[in-house]
């Protein structure tokens, strides 16, 4: 257990809830992951992580970040709280750094909202099995997130990523850890700070060691 006092703020990513972070939960006993509130009809990314800014700043000075989309949310609510450092895990700073699959599919955007996502998810039952993460880590810890994901939300998240054109301007460092066999964000579009071998998109759990080794690293600075 790190015992540094300094809030740490994690998001976690799209289809994903606090589970994701379960290793770091154990590590940082000053962890935060907000739950995700259901956006308005007419939210923008920037709308919904200043909302979230707005609850998040009880906390005082803090270290921020997450995961996937979570990093995403992370780059833009730092614009509205201050924080000390920004952490990405598995994330993206910008969207020249979104797999060409992600910019190719933007004009599916409109279709979204037809996603039958409860059957995707019954669907995905198998393949979030124990069996299954045994064999393919990186595929069941995808799937288990998934499972468990709110639709609305999903959907909504899932749209600002294919509509998200922006570079967030961050007056803080950022820090970025990634897997080098991450499939969904490929490693080739991206210049982390450090690399983890073998790592695919969910290292917070299949990596963890890693992971909180690299949290630890950067909370001593602050």
């Amino acid at each position: 257990m790190h015992g540094n006092s300094t809030p740490l703020i994690l998001f976690s990513g799209l289809a994903a809830d606090r589970e994701v972070f379960a290793p770091q939960s154990l590590a940082f006993e000053n962890l935060i992951v907000p739950s995700w509130p259901v956006p308005e009809s007419d939210d923008t990314l920037d709308s919904y992580s200043e909302r979230l800014a707005g609850e998040l700043g009880q906390f005082g000075p803090a270290v921020i970040g997450g995961a996937s989309f979570g990093g995403i949310v992370a780059l833009h609510v730092a614009k509205h709280l201050d924080p000390l450092a920004v952490i990405l895990i598995g994330s993206v700073r910008s969207s020249d750094e979104l797999p060409r699959s992600a910019k190719w599919s933007r004009r599916l955007q409109p279709l979204v909202s037809l996603l039958p996502v409860r059957l995707m998810q019954i669907a995905c039952v198998p393949i979030g099995s124990k069996m299954v993460g045994r064999w393919f880590p990186h595929l069941g810890g995808l799937a288990r997130q998934f499972r468990h994901s709110d639709s609305k939300v999903f959907k909504w998240s899932l749209s600002r990523i294919l509509d998200w054109d922006s570079t967030p301007r961050v007056d803080c460092p950022i820090y970025h850890i990634h897997g080098d066999r991450d499939m969904v964000l490929p490693i080739r579009h991206i210049s982390p700070t450090q690399i983890v071998a073998g790592g695919g998109h969910v290292i917070s759990l299949t990596h963890a060691n890693e992971v909180n080794a690299f949290i630890g690293s950067v909370l001593k600075r602050y």
